[in-house]
């Protein structure tokens, strides 16, 4: 990967991570991310951007299975919108039931606590982070595709 594909990656990831943190407002959300260090912000981006690798491997595998290593047609795009726009659900939300199956075995959070239910606050965190990830993509997709346009 060349510095150009970098440098969109981690705009990509700094734009999700920055309009999904208003949800560490909610504090059995902040609650999650006490781990690997005690501190939020290190955590939050250690974590975050976990998460994001993992959303950006999705959507390579997503473009792999729909347009294979050809070009890609109308059609194929709109498979891969598609596809991006479901892994955009399924990667956050296996996070979430991964969270809520093996995070309190292991004393590291609780759903239980003060103010919002750590389900529903996890269940709200999954559905902005599908609408703010697949929204920056499109958005990152077409402006790629501009910049890309013969001239």
């Amino acid at each position: 990967m060349v510095p150009t594909e970098l440098t969109v990656l981690s705009a990509f990831a700094a734009v999700v991570l920055l309009i999904w943190s208003p949800l560490l407002a909610i504090e059995r959300l902040r609650a999650l991310f006490v781990w690997p260090t005690r501190t939020l912000l290190a955590n939050y981006l250690v974590v975050g951007a976990g998460v994001v690798v993992v959303q950006v491997l999705s959507y390579f595998g997503v473009a792999l299975l729909v347009a294979g290593t050809g070009s890609v047609t109308g059609g194929e795009a709109a498979g891969i919108v598609a596809g991006v726009i479901a892994a955009n659900v399924l990667v956050p939300g296996a996070a979430a039931v991964a969270c809520l199956r093996f995070l309190p075995d292991r004393g590291v959070w609780t759903p239980e606590g003060t103010g919002l239910g750590g389900r529903v606050a996890l269940a709200v965190g999954v559905g902005w982070y599908a609408v703010v990830a697949s929204v920056t993509f499109l958005a990152f997709a077409l402006g790629i595709m501009l910049v890309n346009l013969p001239t």
